[in-house]
């Protein structure tokens, strides 16, 4: 017997995963774990005359001769299939795996892989369909986009990458329906996710770490409620933390389910979660710890995090130093001389160690049209200018050029305010693409477009 599963509260990647896999390998039957997740419960009471897995409970463990394994291959997140794990580690049963998430010390180890740093799982078997000339309907291009599209934040979270979108763009020609699809994300809450809801906000405990706000909230359960981590997720987004543990102690059945979500790089819950029984990805990830009690995870979590802080660049790692600067009495001909060699498009003014203004491209252009080179830079600076220090995070130089539609900004330092560097709006453009800028290596670009 060949068998399909995935781990434990299947969701819409996971789900999706078993149904492209079940098209490659026609032979083998799907299989789910005890429970999946809300949304995907719902999808499969709407289309349980088209796809209709067995549970695992159905399942003889001794009878399975092959296992493939999608969207997962941690040993700990295959709760219920104990025994077909040991057969797997014994030799008795191959195992083919596909999966998309970062290694951990319990990764099962398959005869045959296709591991890769995707956005989805659903990517992957959808390229070997591509490959092998698979057909799907419309029906299963549907299930398979809302896989993608759920782990991929419809294609915007940072683990997102080009292969994700080709295997979009591949299952709506064949017919996936994005009515259907936004059906699923666009859900309201139900009255159960209000009410946790609003015990949620405002109950955030916040802790710093590396700088990085990181949130800890915990709404004891007298039941499960299915669908808490569109819960979390609205919670990360009113509140504005840079990370969300929320921890869901459920008394009746012994258990405590946490949430994670992530909105900035440098905090990857998917790893943290890997210290109490979960997993997932760096922006979201979830665990199920049985007997587990809410002070210990909590203290395991920050454990991890302290052991390893989290720390966001500033503005000190991208910064231009050292800067060339002009004194106000530096005549504008000279300045225009120099912006010609240095090809520069804006200049710091510096008086006695202190940043007094900025003087642009535009201003000495403005000052020749006029017959005004002979004034000094202080007769066009742009005063008063603003200033970013070394220390502060790039977001901040993020928000102050966009609310003063400015192209660079001076990096001072002390009470003094001397000029240490420059940050440039190229430069924060290099950061937010992740790739090198076509300018990059020209160190006389960075006193470049100082205004607009």
């Amino acid at each position: 017997m060949e068998l399909i599963i995935t781990h434990e509260n299947a969701d819409f990647d996971a789900f999706a995963s078993t149904v492209a896999a079940r098209l490659l390998y026609p032979e083998a039957t799907i299989a789910l774990g005890r429970r999946v997740s809300g949304l995907m419960r719902d999808f499969l009471a709407l289309h349980k005359d088209r796809f209709a897995p067995r549970w695992q409970s159905d399942i003889d463990q001794e009878a399975v001769t092959r296992v493939i394994l999608v969207d997962v291959r941690r040993e700990s997140r295959l709760q219920g299939w104990e025994r077909l794990v040991a057969r797997i580690k014994g030799g008795e049963v191959s195992l083919h795996v596909v999966d998309h998430h970062g290694a951990s010390r319990d990764d099962l180890v398959g005869d045959w892989e296709l591991i890769e740093p995707v956005g989805s799982a659903t990517t992957l078997l959808i390229e070997l369909m591509i490959q092998r000339g698979v057909a799907i309907d419309p029906i299963e291009a549907t299930l398979m986009a809302l896989g993608i599209y759920t782990d991929t934040g419809s294609l915007t979270f940072a683990s997102t990458t080009a292969r994700d979108a080709r295997a979009a763009a591949w299952l709506l020609e064949r017919g996936a329906s994005l009515k259907m699809v936004n059906r699923y994300l666009s859900r309201s809450l139900s009255s159960d996710q209000r009410g946790v809801l609003s015990q949620m906000l405002g109950a955030v405990e916040v802790i710093e770490i590396g700088g990085v706000e990181v949130g800890f909230v915990t709404v004891a359960l007298d039941k499960p409620i299915s669908g808490l981590a569109e819960v979390t997720t609205q919670v990360l987004q009113l509140e504005g933390h840079d990370a969300l543990f929320a921890l869901f102690p459920i008394e009746r059945k012994k258990t405590v389910q946490v949430i994670a979500r992530a909105r900035v790089p440098y905090i990857d819950v998917g790893e943290a979660l890997k210290r109490v029984q979960g997993g997932g990805h760096p922006g979201a990830a979830a665990a199920a710890v049985k007997g587990g009690e809410v002070g210990a995870i909590k203290d395991a979590l920050l454990e991890h995090l302290n052991a390893d802080p989290p720390r966001p660049r500033v503005v000190m790692d991208v910064m231009t130093s050292p800067v060339h600067t002009v004194g106000p009495r530096t005549s504008l001909a000279e300045i225009r001389e120099g912006f010609v060699a240095w090809r520069f498009t804006g200049v710091p003014v510096e008086d006695e160690g202190q940043v007094v203004g900025v003087i642009s491209r535009r201003d000495i252009e403005a000052a020749e049209r006029n017959g005004r080179l002979g004034l000094p830079a202080s007769s066009c600076m742009s005063r008063p200018v603003k200033t970013i220090s070394p220390e502060s995070p790039l977001s901040d130089a993020l928000d102050l050029m966009v609310e003063a539609d400015i192209g660079r900004l001076p990096v001072v330092s002390g009470e003094g305010k001397r000029c240490v560097g420059i940050i440039s709006r190229s430069d924060l453009l290099r950061i937010l693409y992740g790739k090198a800028d076509a300018r990059e290596g020209h160190p006389t670009e960075a006193n470049q477009d100082m205004k607009p």
